[in-house]
């Protein structure tokens, strides 16, 4: 009677072991946060600015929206015509 007493109390403790194992929580690493500020460099000229808008992913709807610092200006470019957007 000792013997499977013994036996259930080392598989209750083993058990218990290699589940509270298990559950680790793996530490506090944060996921990193893309950056979502236009970069000031596409206010540099039409053509920058337009290679910055082609280069976003169209078929992208789950990231964030795009913020605008409040010195940013779309450039002007009035020699050039107009670029389409594809």
């Amino acid at each position: 009677m000792i013997k499977i007493h013994s036996l259930w109390l080392t598989a209750a403790v083993a058990t218990t072991l290699t589940l509270s194992a298990c559950g680790g929580g793996g530490g506090d690493t944060a996921a990193a946060v893309p950056d979502t500020t236009v970069p000031a460099s596409a206010s540099a000229s039409g053509a920058a600015f337009m290679s910055f808008i082609q280069g976003l992913n169209p078929a992208d709807e789950t990231s964030e929206p795009l913020t605008i610092g409040d010195n940013f200006a779309v450039p002007d470019d009035d020699t050039n015509d107009a670029t389409a957007l594809s």
